[in-house]
């Protein structure tokens, strides 16, 4: 303890008369630490915090596929759930449930909740107990006797501030008075943002077998103790044979299988790949920083030999010194940590907002005490890392040579040698970084400049949910209609505005359809066509180009006979010859009818930018009506949110008690939909700007380090008469024989990178020579430009003061 305590006051004594190199070092190494934290405070939230559920690892989701239609992991029905229950052994239980949207009323103003309509079971079946009341009885899944909710933590602190007597009280939800019997404990619930659990009650019809391709909705499971998701498929395989012979033919001529996905993957299996490359990433950029700061100790001990050599001649063994070297670059790491700790508070609330509502978990991420301790441990492996090297190499002493008064420091040639490895290390780690970030980038690009088939700018949207007591049926939701969208085409500089059962990027609603006089031939498989319903301003409001025929329009009343308007892919995949309007197509499902197409539309993709257009056909939304509801206003010009409190007073001049949620522009959707790739070009690009910045300085101390022990060599060589242009170009030789091996060796790793990016990118190919090509020529042109300060003070050096010093 003696000698720490004394290594840690010769410490701060060198260093705090050093403050030009405790400046740089504690900067470089603040920012590759600060990363390192931040990205680690994303990972830890996002990826290695459990779901607060007992046993999460035995959670899974329940979803069919049929093959034949092209549909993947789409929901349930009633009767499918019925099976589930009744001929499944895989399962300690299951539970049913859909996500919904109700309107609370009673308050100051109607107030939006997002609720979850769910089975007895579902609340047993995640693990989690209410802290207040109780949950759901089976007797609460008959209808009449529904009446119930239990309020999650963020509700109750919302909407009751925390108060211990909200049991028993009534909320009134789309119009339906609804007692409140339990609490649930903060985060404990799924999907993470619901605000309320209601029991589900199915209805007599949702319950009849014919009712089976009603589906809508999820199901959540906990696999028995040792079950494998593999021996879950199995059982839901045996399960469908259990059925009736004419259901088995039915769901095999259908192509019906199940999916089965951990809850862990269907929450964060978007983001997972992304994550652990950004947090590789980041390494690589501390690993640049530890160079960095190692050429800086190396520098630094050159000046320090005599010094070094004092101690040993006082009897400091080589122990001794490499241990005071240690704890100098210890004292540098903490200190560094304590900055980058600093960088890392506001650089991850920076990460998440760049990546808005596409991170899930997002407020589970913070910077809490295990993010404080990873600091601190980075902090201690970063001083041994960058500090061991230099220490061991600094520790070597000459003390016949180095006490030599005036005599230059031995080992040189050994230092130099190992500073120009580290800066080759340096720059093979940036072109790494440079590589992934100029794919990323290029691939980001690509896709900002995918046609969406609509135009975003200048456009609002919004999201209605009518309660269903007040609009009980398609007469009165088309009344709704009628009576809003004309106040809202009234406003001043609204140029149209329509409604939509599904807004853009907004998710899938896949149906299986038949076409009028084309029967299906023995094996034949069609893919399913996306549902969408809207007004006729609706395409308007989005600018969809017109191919063939019209749009919808107002005559397509409820009682007027079908019609639907497809796009491009419904159209060349089933009409290749451009001859579709005229034809009659019907979904499956109940109360559907023959729709004749009126008009072709360019593709919209519905999905994402990143997701190949689907065949998808807009029917009359008068005449499919939805108590669920999109709204788009496109304004003449300027900012649409200038027209979003006129449009909100609009809504409630219809119905009072209906609330406008979910309001921002199209564009602003448009970019959440692509939020984690620009997350991967913009902290990919920083990091390899941060790495390019610290490879050039490296290099640059480097070159700056080889003149200076050259100075003899070098006035000697212009002595004899060496012109300054052949200094100049003998010392960016240098530099520049250093930047291509570290950019050779860059290459080669990038190769092994880039074929791990290869699905994570869109639009260009993971080994596009265009980005290696370009990066190599940009980095090998900032290693010359960093060469060429050092260089030109080479050809400034005085030969006859140069021979006169040695």
């Amino acid at each position: 303890m003696e000698h720490l305590l004394g290594d840690l006051r010769y410490a701060w004594r060198s260093l705090r008369n050093a403050p030009g190199f405790v400046a740089a070092a504690v900067l470089t190494l603040a920012l590759g630490i600060g990363a390192n934290s931040a990205v680690f405070s994303v990972v830890k939230g996002v990826l290695l915090t459990p779901p607060p559920f007992a046993q999460p690892e035995r959670l899974v989701l329940l979803a069919p596929n049929f093959d034949a239609f092209g549909l993947k992991e789409v929901s349930n029905s009633v009767p499918e759930y019925r099976d589930m229950t009744t001929h499944t052994r895989a399962f300690a239980s299951l539970a049913a449930f859909r996500p919904d949207d109700m309107t609370l009323t009673g308050g100051d103003a109607p107030r939006r909740l997002r609720v979850v309509i769910a089975t007895a079971s579902f609340l047993p079946t995640l693990g989690v107990a209410p802290v207040l009341g109780r949950g759901f009885t089976a007797e609460e899944e008959t209808p009449g006797q529904d009446h119930v909710v239990v309020l999650t933590d963020a509700a109750w602190r919302t909407c009751f501030a925390r108060d211990p007597e909200v049991l028993g009280r009534v909320l009134r939800l789309d119009g339906v008075p609804r007692t409140v019997v339990g609490v649930l404990p903060p985060g404990h619930v799924y999907p993470e943002d619901t605000e309320a659990v209601l029991p589900f009650a199915p209805t007599p019809e949702q319950q009849e077998e014919s009712r089976r391709g009603n589906r809508f909705l999820s199901v959540l499971a906990r696999l028995k103790p040792g079950m494998t998701l593999d021996g879950a498929r199995a059982d839901l395989a045996r399960m469908g044979d259990a059925r009736t012979p004419d259901l088995v033919d039915q769901y095999r001529q259908a192509g019906w299988s199940m999916s089965v996905t951990s809850l862990e993957d269907h929450v964060v299996g978007g983001v997972r790949e992304t994550l652990w490359l950004l947090w590789g990433a980041v390494g690589f950029v501390l690993l640049v920083a530890c160079s960095s700061v190692a050429n800086l100790l190396l520098a630094r001990a050159v000046s320090r030999a005599r010094e070094v050599s004092i101690r040993a001649a006082l009897g400091a063994g080589r122990t001794r010194l490499v241990a005071q070297f240690l704890t100098e670059s210890l004292v540098l790491s903490l200190v560094a940590g304590a900055v980058g700790l600093l960088l890392a508070l506001w650089g991850t609330d920076a990460l998440v907002a760049t990546v808005g509502e596409g991170l899930p978990r997002a407020r589970s991420v913070r910077l809490d005490v295990a993010s404080a301790l990873f600091t601190v441990a980075v902090s201690v492996l970063t001083g041994v890392l960058f500090g061991l090297v230099p220490a061991l190499q600094a520790s070597r002493v000459d003390l016949h040579a180095a006490m030599r008064e005036g005599a230059r420091a031995t080992g040189s040639h050994r230092t130099g040698r190992l500073r120009a490895a580290l800066v080759v290390a340096q720059v093979s780690l940036a072109l790494v970084l440079l590589v992934g970030a100029g794919l990323f980038v290029r691939s980001f690009l690509a896709l900002q400049r995918v046609d969406a088939g609509f135009v975003p700018d200048g456009v609002l949207t919004g999201q209605l949910a009518l309660p269903r007591v007040q609009y009980p049926d398609r007469a009165k939701q088309a009344a709704f209609q009628q009576a809003l969208l004309p106040r809202l085409q009234a406003l001043p500089g609204v140029e149209s505005a329509g409604l939509t059962n599904v807004l853009p990027l907004g998710g899938a609603m896949d149906n299986s359809f038949d076409i009028d006089g084309r029967p299906r031939q023995p094996g034949e498989l069609w893919k399913a066509v996306e549902l969408r319903a809207a007004t006729p301003g609706y395409l308007k409001a989005l600018r969809v180009h017109l191919r063939q025929g019209r749009l919808l329009e107002d005559s397509d009343a409820p009682d007027a006979p079908w019609v639907v308007v497809i796009n491009r892919s419904f159209a060349d995949l089933f009409w290749p010859r451009g001859d579709a309007l005229g034809h009659r197509v019907k979904l499956h499902g109940q109360d559907m009818q023959w729709a004749t197409v009126v008009g072709v539309v360019d593709d919209l993709r519905e999905w994402g930018l990143d997701v190949p257009a689907r065949p998808a056909g807009y029917y009359a939304l008068s005449q499919l009506p939805s108590v669920s509801m999109g709204l788009v206003v496109r304004v003449r010009s300027g900012d649409p949110e200038a027209v979003r409190a006129q449009v909100e007073a609009e809504v409630r001049a219809v119905d009072a008690d209906l609330p406008l949620f979910d309001v921002s522009p199209l564009t602003r959707r448009l970019d959440e939909a692509t939020g984690a790739r620009r997350l991967s070009a913009l902290v990919m690009g920083l990091f390899a700007g941060v790495a390019l910045l610290l490879a050039a300085l490296g290099l640059s101390g480097v070159i700056a380090f080889s003149v200076s022990q050259r100075t003899r060599e070098l006035g000697i060589r212009m002595a004899l008469g060496a012109a300054r242009g052949d200094v100049l170009r003998l010392v960016l030789a240098q530099g520049l024989r250093l930047s291509l091996t570290g950019v050779a060796v860059g290459l080669c790793l990038s190769l092994g990178l880039a074929r791990l990016l290869g699905s994570l990118l869109y639009g260009v190919s993971a080994d596009d020579p265009w980005t290696f090509g370009g990066v190599a020529l940009l980095l090998t042109g900032v290693a010359l430009g960093a060469s060429w300060l050092p260089a030109r003070r080479a050809t400034r050096v005085d030969p006859i003061s140069s021979l006169r010093a040695d």
